[in-house]
Parts: structure tokens; sequence; C-alpha cells
């Protein structure tokens, strides 16, 4: 058995259940868990911010849509406190078997340097899979959960999140994802299968990734045959650095662009980090002669 239902705004071709993508979702939700249940959206521009909290759910854009929030960390709330990272995102997602294909999420606030992170798509579901969609942000562009245990101050995350801890085996598909400081972040299991990974134009040094791979975890961020690239004059970008000391990422058959930092990876400040981490090249395309440190593993392409 399955559900279908559409979203749009105002359609003749496809009459439409719902005018917004929350209440779609909303509706989905009240649904067997189960049950195939899918929500094609009609084209446009949403400006919402979606929480999708059910499992076995697609959501499929048809046309060119976009969900768009604005969302910010240092948006001050009307208690006075500040919104903070994981309150920003444009999606939420936090359940099972979810897909996500054909949308561009984006959160529009600004740079990081005025607003803060600014989270597009926080991405807290187990064997979800998005596709062909495009993640547009600055700052903490997408969020692949599970959370660390606690912030590095010892307290607990903010987040509306139930289970922030959890196991998340995720695949992104020929998504274009885009940013500026650690634009792919967080502790998933997660495969970038040929994504385009791209850096927006900062006069201050980026980071691709910022992965807190849980230690008893074996795998963390894998990108293969991906494309790396940056607008022009662009400061130069790091492929990553680890939020917590045990995080892994891999870059396999990647092409990049010559706007990636000589030096590759950083170590956040702490020399530590290096005997932890777990950073790979393998059989990448560079525009020129690379040399990475030490603590790097690098295979050359062959």
């Amino acid at each position: 058995m399955k559900i279908e239902k559409w979203v749009s705004k105002k359609s003749e071709k496809h009459p439409a259940a719902f005018s917004t993508i929350q209440e779609g979702v909303a509706y989905m939700a009240k649904q067997p868990n189960e049950i195939k249940k899918v929500l094609y959206i009609e084209e446009g521009v949403y400006l919402e911010n979606v929480a999708c909290r059910l499992a076995n759910f697609t959501m499929s854009g048809h046309g060119n849509v976009e969900i768009r929030g604005n969302h910010y960390a240092k948006q001050k709330l009307s208690d006075d406190s500040e919104r903070g990272t994981f309150r920003t995102s444009t999606v939420l997602i936090e359940g099972g078997s979810i897909t996500l294909e054909n949308l561009t999420i984006s959160n529009t606030a600004g740079p990081g340097e005025k607003v803060g992170q600014a989270v597009a798509l926080f991405n807290m579901g187990h064997q979800t899979v998005v596709k062909n969609c495009r993640l547009s942000g600055y700052q903490d562009t997408l969020c692949t959960g599970p959370l660390p245990l606690l912030q590095k101050d010892g307290t607990p995350f903010v987040t509306p999140a139930d289970d922030v801890h959890r196991f998340c085996r995720q695949l992104y598909e020929d998504c274009w994802i885009e940013g500026t400081i650690d634009f792919i972040f967080g502790g998933a299991q997660a495969d970038f299968i040929h994504c385009t990974i791209h850096s927006r134009q900062s006069n201050n040094v980026g980071y691709i990734t910022a992965a807190s791979t849980p230690q008893d975890q074996e795998n963390g961020y894998h990108f293969k045959n991906c494309v790396v690239t940056a607008d022009e004059n662009t400061a130069p970008v790091y492929l990553g650095r680890p939020w917590r000391p045990f995080a892994k990422v891999v870059f396999e058959s990647c092409k990049m662009a010559n706007h990636i930092h000589p030096a590759g990876w950083d170590n956040w400040q702490n020399k530590e980090n290096e005997k932890s981490a777990y950073f790979f090249e393998r059989n990448n395309w560079y525009p020129g002669t690379v040399i990475r440190p030490s603590w790097i593993h690098f295979e050359r392409r062959e």
C-alpha cells in the first residue's frame, strides 16, 4: 500500500491536498510506519522550516522546488536567548527510511561571520537518501547526525531532535552541497557519490568537513567520484578538520580544484587530534603537485 499526496501553492495540473509542505508532512506522519508515503512538491519557492519526523517517506520535487529558510544561530528569541546552531535548520529529518529528491534546501541567513551558524539540512535520519538535491548555505550547511555526547564546554546540545546520539547511515547522490565553514559536519556514516562539493566566496580560510565520528564507529564520511570546486577569489579551503578527535573522512577518486589548502587538512589547533583522526585521500586528481603532512593518509592517483 502507498499513500501519495501533492503540495502546491496554486496548480491546475495537480490539484493539491496541501498548500504548505509542513501540512503535508504532518498528515503523512499520522499514517502507519509500514505504509509507503510519498509527498510530491510542485514547482515554487516555499518559505518554510520543515520538520520530518516519520518513517518510510519520500519527499519529491517536481520542477524547480526550493525550501528556503533564514534562521541563524545568533538570532535573538523572545526570551532574549540566542537560537543556537541546531534550531536554525530549514529542513529537519528525524526518522528512518526517508528519501529527499529533486529539491533545493537553502538557508539564506548569510555568512557565518555575520550571523553565526545557519543550517540548511539537519539530517538525524537513519537509512536516509538525499538524491539530486541542492543544499545551500554558508557556515554549517549540512549537519549529519549523530551529534557528540556533549558540547565542548560540557553542556548538552539544544536541539529540536529527540535522539541526537543514534547511529545514522546516510547516502547523498548527485547532489550540490555548498558553503564556507564546516559546511558538512556531524557523526554519520555517510557516502557522498557523484556530488559537487562547492566552497562559496569568502575572504577567510574555509573548511569543507568537520566530522565528529564516534570512537567506536568504523566509518565516517566517504566522498567518491565527487568534484570539489569553489567560487573565484576564494581564500584557501581545507578538506576538513576534526570536530571531535576520532573524525574519519575519505576522499576517493575525486577531482580537486586549486583552492584546496596545500596542507589539505587542519588539526583544529590540537596536535593530539593528529594521532586519533583518520583523514585519507586516495586516487584523486589535483591541478598540481600535492604534498600532505605525515599524519594524513595519502595514496596518489594510479
